[in-house]
């Protein structure tokens, strides 16, 4: 199989691009606070944040628990593990490494995400092959 992955120019990864953002707070100019995080794939080596596919199926939306423990809209100023912002990105592998208190279905439904290919083609040179 590495054999064939090889001839594709294609790796297999587990890691995702997740778009961690306060949607329900967006939807009511933040009057209400309601946190997801949408799961995106990486189309190829180094490819920025949001250029992926979204995979609209596996969308996490967080309880307000899961938020609180996930320190989501809290800076470190505040005792948060990364940013005050309602609006960010996160590599699925950076999450595993930055927040401290990951709620257990969070985490299960983050690790049961599949692998799937990327291309090892460089971002720059895959974006100017594919238009």
């Amino acid at each position: 199989m590495s054999d064939v992955i090889n001839l594709r120019n294609t790796v297999m990864t587990e890691n995702y691009d997740l778009n961690i953002w306060d949607r329900e707070g967006y939807e009511t100019n933040y009057e209400k606070e309601g946190w997801v995080i949408n799961v995106y794939t990486y189309p190829a080596v180094g490819s920025p944040y949001g250029s992926g596919t979204m995979l609209e199926d596996r969308t996490i939306t967080l309880t307000p628990t899961e938020a609180k423990r996930l320190t989501l809209g809290w800076g470190e100023d505040l005792g948060g593990d990364y940013t005050p912002d309602a609006d960010f990105w996160l590599d699925k592998d950076t999450f595993f490494e930055t927040y401290t208190d990951i709620p257990e279905r969070v985490a299960n439904l983050l690790w049961a995400l599949p692998a799937y290919e990327q291309s090892i083609e460089l971002w720059e040179h895959f974006t100017q092959e594919t238009g």
